[in-house]
């Protein structure tokens, strides 16, 4: 073989390699399950402890919508506190905790406030 040749074939080896190992970072695309740093199981959901979440809030009284990345609770697979930045929170004295074993929840709290939230990460850092 002429050095051309194996030049050719060496960097068709290394770009399938890296295409390889691309696609096996997105493993979980399509899961109904999101791994967040492998603290997802797939039969059971995720384990007690702290999440980042994104919050779709939205009121009907006034008509207002609003989005928000916070940190929030789970305990036993359900949605059990959600942490507010200025150190206050929404818990289940306020709603029905909704379960969230597949990264996703609805619930209405006690003032008729919507919420959905997602589980997107273990830290919102």
């Amino acid at each position: 073989m002429n050095t051309k040749t194996l030049l050719v074939f060496f960097i068709t080896v290394l770009l399938f390699i890296q295409c390889k190992s691309s696609s096996n970072d997105e493993i979980n695309e399509g899961s109904k399950f999101p791994i967040v740093d492998n603290k997802s199981v797939e039969n059971g959901g995720y384990t007690d402890g702290e999440y980042c979440a994104e919050i779709e809030y939205y009121n009907p009284e006034r008509g207002t919508n609003s989005t928000y990345t916070l940190v929030v609770e789970i305990e036993n697979n359900e949605l059990t506190i959600i942490h507010w930045p200025n150190g206050g929170w929404l818990d289940s004295t306020h709603f029905m905790p909704p379960d969230i074993s597949e990264g996703h929840a609805s619930f209405t709290s006690d003032t008729g406030a919507e919420y959905n939230i997602t589980i997107i990460d273990t830290d919102c850092n």
